[in-house]
């Protein structure tokens, strides 16, 4: 079940969202709470650990996430995104040409994501 939390990583503080092995219509309500919380934070201070891991994507979900990444650009100092594969990374790569967003990368494993947001603090 997807979920959007605060954890703390070697003293820093990491919004981590989880959607792992989420199916659409749940990613999309999960884009929504997830929205509220990043833009309530101050700009550029956002550390977020995305895990996509085996979730289920469609055009809506595209479509929705294109917004969602375009959106939260004021607010998200680095990001990280774990479970990118297979056509996933296709619709990850368009993202970002789609947004410009350059403080977007992809990590092979979660505790690799934790450890990269924990050094750009």
């Amino acid at each position: 079940m997807p979920e959007v939390s605060f954890l703390t990583h070697k003293g820093v503080r990491i919004l981590y969202e989880n959607f792992e092995n989420g199916k659409p219509d749940e990613i999309i309500a999960w884009i929504e709470k997830a929205k509220v919380v990043i833009r309530s934070q101050p700009e550029k201070s956002v550390l977020a650990l995305v895990n996509v891991r085996g979730a289920g994507f469609d055009m809506s979900v595209t479509a929705a996430l294109k917004e969602f990444v375009k959106g939260n650009e004021p607010y998200i100092k680095c990001a990280a995104v774990y479970g990118v594969e297979g056509l996933k990374e296709v619709i990850f790569r368009s993202i970002l040409t789609f947004t410009g967003r350059k403080n977007l990368v992809l990590c092979k494993t979660l505790e690799e994501g934790r450890d990269f947001l924990a050094s750009q603090a």
